[in-house]
């Protein structure tokens, strides 16, 4: 008995067409699913502006560390810094009649925020987290912001305003770092 060697069977071209479909949809559902996927973490690590100040408010007023979790959209690191930062504040005044504390004035949650320091009398400070490291105080001033600070730290204009001054040049300069 001779036998014909059997032929593949053939799929209809209408089953071929849909399978190529699905599979090109799959692939590019896939790749959207990444590109936002993607998008997304940009978006999440992209540093936020948050002003607490504006309108009517100082700003978020910060006496102990209970005040600091209720600063909004901050990174936890911060409001754990802020609110020490505020009780040892507090533990250490002999202020009786005036307000001792912190007031965050504007953070960017990539680690720069500024704001009062009060304790009968004041004066606004820096705080920066340098590349990934620690909350610290990097500046006091009642003046203007001193240049080599800003530019030592990389500090936002959105953070410290367009101006500062040069203690060297002793003069007022434009600031502008993104």
């Amino acid at each position: 008995m001779t036998t014909t060697p059997s032929r593949p069977a053939r799929l209809p071209r209408l089953a071929v067409g849909a399978a190529v479909a699905v599979l090109t949809v799959t692939a590019c559902a896939d790749a959207s699913a990444a590109t936002a996927a993607a998008g997304t973490d940009a978006a999440r690590h992209r540093p936020r502006l948050i002003a607490y100040a504006g309108g009517e408010s100082p700003g978020a007023e910060v006496q102990n560390r209970a005040d600091a979790r209720r600063l909004s959209g901050a990174p936890r690191s911060f409001k754990r810094y802020i609110g020490n930062y505020a009780v040892r504040l507090n533990r250490s005044s002999t202020c009786t009649n005036g307000y001792v504390g912190v007031t965050v004035e504007t953070l960017r949650t990539d680690g720069f925020a500024v704001g009062g320091v009060n304790d009968c009398g004041g004066y606004q400070a820096l705080w920066v987290k340098p590349h990934h490291r620690r909350w610290r105080e990097v500046a006091g001033t009642q003046e203007a912001w001193d240049c080599k600070v800003l530019k030592r730290y990389d500090v936002p204009s959105s953070v410290v305003g367009t101006t500062c001054y040069d203690y060297d040049a002793q003069q007022q300069r434009h600031y502008d770092q993104r």
